[in-house]
């Protein structure tokens, strides 16, 4: 299991957390319609639970509680953007997550998962995916799905799907 307050808001996303792009080109100057993948790592975590608002995980999260988090996306040690990142406890011990990832100069990526049975600790799934939801600037329009494995620094790697 990986740790929270590194990996969290590393998706993409982080996805994001956290999550890709029209093309390549907004992350490493080369082309490749189908996307690409990069690197998130946590720039800082706090938790919104009933006891306040703290930087420590505070126990067993509840449903309504939430997580903000952002992160700084690499490509190699290259810094190519950051996100920012809001998951809500809902049931079932799921997380439901959403991610813009701001790429310099290019644009910004949306992007929303389900983290499946997370909320119970500081640790969550070694491998999660999401939607890509649309973008702006070079990835005005985009679609698709992002995976995000966690790498044994507790950083993630992204890799979209685009279509």
């Amino acid at each position: 299991m990986f740790n929270l307050k590194k990996a969290l808001g590393t998706v993409g996303i982080a996805a994001l957390i956290p999550v890709g792009a029209v093309s390549a080109a907004g992350a490493s100057g080369v082309h490749r319609a189908d996307g690409f993948s990069y690197t998130v790592q946590n720039a800082g975590t706090e938790y919104l639970s009933k006891t306040g608002l703290t930087a420590t995980f505070p126990g067993p999260l509840e449903t309504g509680d939430q997580i903000f988090s952002r992160d700084s996306l690499l490509r190699g040690s290259r810094k190519v953007g950051y996100d920012n990142m809001t998951c809500t406890v809902t049931f079932d011990s799921n997380d439901l997550c959403h991610a813009v990832s701001v790429f310099f100069g290019k644009g910004d990526v949306e992007a929303t998962w389900l983290w499946v049975g997370r909320n119970t600790s500081p640790s969550g799934p070694k491998h999660f995916a999401g939607v890509i939801n649309g973008g702006t600037g070079s990835y005005e329009n985009s679609k698709g799905q992002f995976e995000a494995d966690v790498l044994s620094n507790g950083a993630l790697r992204i890799t979209t799907k685009l279509r």
